[in-house]
Protein backbone atom coordinates (compact mmCIF):
# COMPACT_ATOMS: atom_id res chain seq x y z
CA UNK A 1 0.00 0.00 0.00
CA UNK A 2 2.82 2.41 0.67
CA UNK A 3 4.21 1.92 -2.68
CA UNK A 4 0.71 2.46 -3.83
CA UNK A 5 0.34 5.52 -2.25
CA UNK A 6 4.08 6.85 -3.44
CA UNK A 7 2.83 6.65 -6.47
CA UNK A 8 -0.03 9.05 -5.91
CA UNK A 9 1.95 11.92 -4.39
CA UNK A 10 4.16 11.23 -7.87
CA UNK A 11 1.33 11.39 -10.12
CA UNK A 12 0.27 14.69 -8.33
CA UNK A 13 4.13 16.23 -8.24
CA UNK A 14 4.46 15.28 -12.13
CA UNK A 15 1.34 17.34 -12.74
CA UNK A 16 1.30 21.06 -13.36
CA UNK A 17 -2.06 21.70 -12.01
CA UNK A 18 -0.65 21.83 -8.40
CA UNK A 19 1.09 25.18 -8.93
CA UNK A 20 -2.42 26.35 -9.84
CA UNK A 21 -3.47 25.21 -6.49
CA UNK A 22 -0.90 26.27 -4.15
CA UNK A 23 -1.26 29.93 -5.62
CA UNK A 24 -4.62 29.95 -5.08
CA UNK A 25 -4.61 28.45 -1.41
CA UNK A 26 -1.76 30.97 -0.79
CA UNK A 27 -3.65 34.01 -2.21
CA UNK A 28 -6.84 32.97 -0.57
CA UNK A 29 -5.52 32.59 2.67
CA UNK A 30 -3.50 35.69 2.79
CA UNK A 31 -6.54 38.25 1.64
CA UNK A 32 -8.47 36.33 4.20
CA UNK A 33 -5.87 37.17 7.01
CA UNK A 34 -5.35 40.59 5.70
CA UNK A 35 -9.02 41.46 5.19
CA UNK A 36 -9.44 40.12 8.58
CA UNK A 37 -6.82 42.35 10.26
CA UNK A 38 -7.09 45.89 8.07
CA UNK A 39 -10.98 45.86 8.96
CA UNK A 40 -10.94 45.27 12.54
CA UNK A 41 -10.71 47.75 15.09
CA UNK A 42 -7.56 48.48 17.21
CA UNK A 43 -9.08 47.83 20.28
CA UNK A 44 -10.20 44.36 19.13
CA UNK A 45 -6.58 42.90 17.68
CA UNK A 46 -5.97 41.40 20.77
CA UNK A 47 -9.19 39.60 21.75
CA UNK A 48 -9.52 36.09 21.48
CA UNK A 49 -12.38 36.33 19.01
CA UNK A 50 -10.83 38.18 16.49
CA UNK A 51 -7.46 35.97 16.61
CA UNK A 52 -9.74 32.66 16.17
CA UNK A 53 -11.25 34.84 13.27
CA UNK A 54 -7.97 35.59 11.47
CA UNK A 55 -6.67 31.66 11.99
CA UNK A 56 -9.82 30.47 10.42
CA UNK A 57 -8.81 31.98 7.20
CA UNK A 58 -6.93 29.24 6.85
CA UNK A 59 -10.18 27.11 6.07
CA UNK A 60 -9.56 27.69 2.65
CA UNK A 61 -7.74 24.85 2.48
CA UNK A 62 -10.41 22.54 2.75
CA UNK A 63 -12.36 23.58 -0.47
CA UNK A 64 -9.48 23.38 -2.21
CA UNK A 65 -8.73 19.65 -0.70
CA UNK A 66 -11.63 18.69 -1.79
CA UNK A 67 -11.52 19.91 -5.67
CA UNK A 68 -7.84 18.03 -5.49
CA UNK A 69 -9.29 15.13 -4.08
CA UNK A 70 -11.89 14.75 -7.06
CA UNK A 71 -8.93 15.57 -9.59
CA UNK A 72 -7.19 12.60 -8.20
CA UNK A 73 -9.51 10.27 -9.39
CA UNK A 74 -11.17 12.01 -12.39
CA UNK A 75 -7.94 13.20 -14.18
CA UNK A 76 -6.89 9.18 -14.43
CA UNK A 77 -10.18 8.93 -16.51
CA UNK A 78 -9.77 12.33 -18.13
CA UNK A 79 -6.65 11.67 -19.54
CA UNK A 80 -7.10 7.41 -20.35
CA UNK A 81 -4.35 6.59 -17.35
CA UNK A 82 -6.87 4.19 -15.46
CA UNK A 83 -6.61 1.89 -18.06
CA UNK A 84 -2.82 1.83 -17.45
CA UNK A 85 -3.21 2.19 -13.39
CA UNK A 86 -5.42 -1.01 -13.18
CA UNK A 87 -3.47 -3.12 -15.59
CA UNK A 88 -0.19 -2.53 -13.12
CA UNK A 89 -2.66 -3.01 -9.83
CA UNK A 90 -5.83 -5.13 -10.92
CA UNK A 91 -7.27 -4.54 -7.72
CA UNK A 92 -8.65 -1.78 -7.66
CA UNK A 93 -10.03 -1.22 -4.45
CA UNK A 94 -6.50 -0.99 -3.37
CA UNK A 95 -5.98 2.02 -5.74
CA UNK A 96 -8.63 3.74 -4.38
CA UNK A 97 -7.70 3.65 -1.03
CA UNK A 98 -4.25 4.61 -2.49
CA UNK A 99 -5.99 7.80 -3.56
CA UNK A 100 -8.33 7.94 -0.09
CA UNK A 101 -4.92 7.68 2.19
CA UNK A 102 -3.03 10.53 -0.32
CA UNK A 103 -5.73 13.12 -0.42
CA UNK A 104 -5.78 12.93 3.07
CA UNK A 105 -2.25 13.61 3.64
CA UNK A 106 -2.56 16.53 0.69
CA UNK A 107 -5.48 18.35 2.37
CA UNK A 108 -3.75 18.39 5.73
CA UNK A 109 -0.79 19.62 4.15
CA UNK A 110 -2.68 22.37 2.44
CA UNK A 111 -3.84 23.55 5.61
CA UNK A 112 -0.25 24.09 7.47
CA UNK A 113 0.87 25.87 4.49
CA UNK A 114 -2.31 27.78 5.01
CA UNK A 115 -2.11 28.22 8.46
CA UNK A 116 1.95 29.26 8.18
CA UNK A 117 0.70 31.86 5.22
CA UNK A 118 -1.76 33.40 7.60
CA UNK A 119 0.68 33.47 10.34
CA UNK A 120 3.38 35.03 8.16
CA UNK A 121 1.11 37.89 7.74
CA UNK A 122 -0.37 38.25 11.24
CA UNK A 123 2.48 37.92 13.29
CA UNK A 124 4.66 40.66 11.85
CA UNK A 125 1.28 42.99 10.87
CA UNK A 126 -0.10 42.64 14.83
CA UNK A 127 3.43 43.34 16.41
CA UNK A 128 3.26 46.54 14.51
CA UNK A 129 -0.49 47.86 15.77
CA UNK A 130 1.16 47.08 19.24
CA UNK A 131 -1.13 43.39 19.54
CA UNK A 132 0.18 39.81 19.26
CA UNK A 133 -1.25 36.50 18.12
CA UNK A 134 -1.63 33.68 20.94
CA UNK A 135 -0.47 30.57 18.79
CA UNK A 136 -0.53 28.13 21.70
CA UNK A 137 -3.84 29.05 22.85
CA UNK A 138 -5.07 28.53 18.96
CA UNK A 139 -3.27 25.34 19.14
CA UNK A 140 -6.94 23.47 19.12
CA UNK A 141 -8.41 25.56 16.26
CA UNK A 142 -4.87 24.53 14.10
CA UNK A 143 -5.40 20.95 14.57
CA UNK A 144 -8.87 20.74 13.44
CA UNK A 145 -8.65 23.08 10.67
CA UNK A 146 -5.72 20.78 9.42
CA UNK A 147 -8.03 17.36 10.40
CA UNK A 148 -10.84 18.92 8.49
CA UNK A 149 -8.82 19.91 5.56
CA UNK A 150 -7.77 15.96 5.60
CA UNK A 151 -11.58 14.71 5.67
CA UNK A 152 -12.25 16.98 2.80
CA UNK A 153 -9.23 15.65 0.79
CA UNK A 154 -10.54 12.11 0.94
CA UNK A 155 -13.99 12.65 0.76
CA UNK A 156 -13.35 14.50 -2.78
CA UNK A 157 -12.11 11.11 -3.91
CA UNK A 158 -15.01 8.80 -2.86
CA UNK A 159 -16.94 11.64 -4.86
CA UNK A 160 -14.85 11.60 -8.00
CA UNK A 161 -14.84 7.95 -8.08
CA UNK A 162 -18.84 8.03 -8.40
CA UNK A 163 -18.84 10.89 -11.16
CA UNK A 164 -15.94 9.96 -12.72
CA UNK A 165 -16.20 13.10 -14.70
CA UNK A 166 -13.73 15.98 -13.95
CA UNK A 167 -15.77 18.78 -15.08
CA UNK A 168 -18.84 17.50 -13.90
CA UNK A 169 -17.26 16.71 -10.23
CA UNK A 170 -15.62 20.12 -10.19
CA UNK A 171 -18.62 21.78 -10.65
CA UNK A 172 -21.25 19.83 -8.38
CA UNK A 173 -18.71 20.10 -5.57
CA UNK A 174 -17.79 23.75 -5.87
CA UNK A 175 -22.01 24.19 -6.10
CA UNK A 176 -22.59 22.34 -3.56
CA UNK A 177 -20.34 23.74 -0.92
CA UNK A 178 -21.48 27.29 -1.76
CA UNK A 179 -24.93 27.78 -3.09
CA UNK A 180 -26.59 23.87 -2.74
CA UNK A 181 -25.99 23.23 0.93
CA UNK A 182 -26.60 26.94 2.31
CA UNK A 183 -29.92 26.55 0.66
CA UNK A 184 -30.79 22.95 1.91
CA UNK A 185 -29.75 23.99 5.42
CA UNK A 186 -31.91 27.04 5.28
CA UNK A 187 -34.79 25.73 4.47
CA UNK A 188 -34.42 22.41 6.93
CA UNK A 189 -33.77 25.08 9.95
CA UNK A 190 -37.31 26.74 8.64
CA UNK A 191 -38.67 22.81 9.09
CA UNK A 192 -37.40 22.72 12.55
CA UNK A 193 -34.47 19.89 11.35
CA UNK A 194 -31.91 21.80 12.39
CA UNK A 195 -29.76 18.54 13.23
CA UNK A 196 -30.01 17.06 9.89
CA UNK A 197 -29.05 20.61 8.71
CA UNK A 198 -25.86 20.29 11.13
CA UNK A 199 -24.90 16.62 9.71
CA UNK A 200 -24.52 17.76 6.20
CA UNK A 201 -21.36 17.60 4.99
CA UNK A 202 -20.00 21.06 5.07
CA UNK A 203 -22.10 21.97 8.26
CA UNK A 204 -20.17 18.54 10.19
CA UNK A 205 -17.07 19.83 9.27
CA UNK A 206 -17.63 23.69 9.55
CA UNK A 207 -18.27 22.47 13.50
CA UNK A 208 -15.21 20.53 13.31
CA UNK A 209 -13.14 23.44 12.16
CA UNK A 210 -15.27 25.75 15.05
CA UNK A 211 -14.87 23.32 17.88
CA UNK A 212 -18.33 22.55 17.93
CA UNK A 213 -21.87 23.81 16.07
CA UNK A 214 -25.11 25.06 16.87
CA UNK A 215 -26.33 21.48 17.64
CA UNK A 216 -23.23 18.84 16.94
CA UNK A 217 -19.88 18.91 19.07
CA UNK A 218 -16.56 19.25 17.34
CA UNK A 219 -15.94 15.12 17.82
CA UNK A 220 -19.48 14.50 16.25
CA UNK A 221 -18.48 17.12 13.48
CA UNK A 222 -15.16 15.11 13.59
CA UNK A 223 -17.02 11.37 13.08
CA UNK A 224 -19.90 12.64 10.65
CA UNK A 225 -16.96 13.87 8.22
CA UNK A 226 -15.43 10.32 8.64
CA UNK A 227 -18.79 8.56 8.15
CA UNK A 228 -19.00 10.14 5.05
CA UNK A 229 -15.56 9.70 3.79
CA UNK A 230 -15.74 6.30 4.22
CA UNK A 231 -19.53 6.06 2.52
CA UNK A 232 -18.57 7.52 -0.43
CA UNK A 233 -15.67 5.69 -0.84
CA UNK A 234 -16.95 2.68 -0.54
CA UNK A 235 -19.93 4.09 -3.10
CA UNK A 236 -16.69 4.82 -5.41
CA UNK A 237 -15.67 1.33 -5.02
CA UNK A 238 -18.23 -0.46 -5.63
CA UNK A 239 -18.96 2.15 -8.87
CA UNK A 240 -15.35 1.02 -10.22
CA UNK A 241 -15.61 -2.56 -9.16
CA UNK A 242 -18.44 -2.32 -11.67
CA UNK A 243 -17.14 -0.38 -14.70
CA UNK A 244 -15.51 -1.36 -17.62
CA UNK A 245 -12.63 1.17 -17.86
CA UNK A 246 -11.51 -0.19 -21.54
Amino acid sequence: MSTLVGVEFLKLRTTRAWVGYLAALVALSAIGAAGQIGSAKTEDLGGPHFQRDVLASAQTAGLLALLIGITVVTAEWRHGTIIRTFLVTPRRERVLVAKEIAAFVVGALLAVLAVFVVLAIAVPWLSIEGASLHVGSASGLIGRTILAAALWGALGVGFGALVRSQTVGLIVAILWVVLVEPLSVALLRLLDLDHVADALPAGALQALEANGGEHISAAAGAAIGLAYVLALGALGILRVLRSDVT
